[in-house]
């Protein structure tokens, strides 16, 4: 109670001009509008009349046990994208006439309705896709894996910046855990020694972005391309001086699947959320956990009361160098763990096999306005995205990529422009802060 009434009362005051929710609402539903009137011009007209597109459901890997049949779905490509993209339309016009607390609910509704579209003209025949169906159960497994690794990296980023650092270093903590893991992994064939060391690789990287950051108040922007360009170094020298030579370090091992009963054998979502490693298991025990921390204990009204008002916090006793460093460190290590969720999805470490991701999650935490159940709104979001960008690609759909790959950062903008709504930092991230 002492620190919240410190901060109220030192806190101080500014008069901003924001712009009134009812507006924003209003250009969500206009947003959502001209989505579904793409959706209808360029897939449902963009397509024969006759066209038609095939949907299956049965995933490649059923090793821990196929879900129950569910027939292949075949529908007019035209006819069915005219129909989302006027189902979309008709939410934007809903949301445009009544101004919802839920618009932005329905945009991401819209959004899964686009993606819907996207993969029916993608593989529409006759089209000049080669592809005639489309394993929909398959693209869901592979959409909520990329999404899992997003969570991880989206979670240390809410850690860090709640706590007033900012971490661009996320991808040089991805890099280290995927590394670290599957070095570990190859070498005693075991996973769970594999996340311990990657979360202590991942540690470590953030506390040399806290003594930088906090000790030695650096910028902390540059602090993080620093180090996430010399993981990529790293990385690079030990694959071509380490891996390259000893390929037994690096033997590309996966973790099996751990199918919960019953729930493993539902169509479509069984085998994408009850039939999956570990790794996805633990990270919803961590959305959870962190949540509840920060929002729900005296250790996270700590973290927050540091990352808004630092001299309000140290004036009630509170250490505000200890505080930023344990959760800098904490989200290092939660990156690190993600790094190694990542490689035991994809076997094999590459240089550069994360391709960003660290960004992307950056990205997810600002969608998600710095809390850990809007970063899993966003993972999730932007992990369809950057799935489809590779899944397209490699079965040669005629689809610029470019475009799937823009669409996080996008979104981004116009969530930190405030078209789809209020997004405010922590108060002191990225701000230094100098005891008197």
């Amino acid at each position: 109670m002492g620190i919240v009434s410190t901060l109220d009362v030192a806190a101080p005051r500014e008069v901003a001009v924001v712009r009134a929710p009812v507006g924003r609402r209003r250009v969500i539903g206009g947003l959502t509008i001209v989505l579904g009137l793409f959706v209808m011009l360029a897939f449902g007209f963009g397509s024969l009349a006759g066209a038609h597109s095939q949907f299956t459901f049965t995933p490649v890997n059923t090793s821990s046990g196929a879900p129950w049949n569910l027939a292949p779905l075949t529908v007019l490509t035209r006819w069915w994208n005219l129909g989302l993209g006027l189902l979309t339309v008709g939410l934007g016009v809903e949301t445009w006439i009544r101004r919802p607390a839920g618009a932005l609910v329905r945009f991401g509704l819209g959004g899964v309705l686009f993606f819907i579209a996207l993969l029916l003209w993608a593989t529409r025949q006759p089209g000049p896709s080669p592809v005639s169906s489309l394993n929909f159960t398959s693209v869901l497994i592979g959409s909520l894996s990329i999404a899992m690794v997003l969570i991880y990296g989206s979670l240390s980023g809410v850690l860090c910046e709640r706590s007033g650092v900012v971490n661009i270093a996320i991808e040089g903590q991805f890099i280290g855990g995927a590394l670290a893991g599957a070095m570990v992994d190859s070498v005693t064939n075991s996973f769970w020694l594999a996340a311990l060391v990657g979360i202590v690789v991942g540690g470590l990287i953030g506390w040399l972005l806290a003594l930088f950051a906090v000790r030695y108040v650096a910028d902390q922007i540059v602090v993080g391309v620093v180090l996430v360009t010399l993981m990529s170094s790293i990385s690079s020298y030990l694959n071509i001086q380490v891996l390259a030579p000893y390929p037994n370090l690096n033997v590309g091992n996966q973790p099996s699947n751990v199918a919960l009963p019953l729930l493993s054998k539902i169509p479509i979502i069984g085998p994408a959320l009850f039939n999956e490693t570990v790794f996805f298991y633990a990270a919803g025990a961590l959305v959870a956990l962190i949540s509840f921390g920060l929002f729900r204990t005296r250790w996270g009204l700590r973290v927050r009361a540091v990352g808004e008002h630092p001299k309000a916090a140290e004036s009630v006793g509170i250490n505000v160098a200890r505080v930023r460093y344990t959760t800098v460190i904490l989200g290092g290590a939660v990156a690190g763990l993600g790094g190694v969720a990542f490689i035991a999805i994809q076997g094999q470490f590459q240089p550069g096999i994360t391709s960003g991701l660290g960004y992307i999650a950056l990205a997810a935490m600002i969608f998600g306005k710095w809390k850990p159940s809007g970063a899993v709104v966003a993972s999730l979001l932007f992990g369809v995205s950057a799935y489809l960008v590779d899944a397209l690609q490699n079965e040669n759909v005629p689809i610029p990529t470019e475009f799937m790959t823009m669409f996080p950062y996008v979104v981004t903008i116009a969530v930190v422009a405030g078209l789809i709504g209020r997004v405010r930092p922590p108060a002191s991230d990225g701000v230094p802060y100098h005891r008197d």
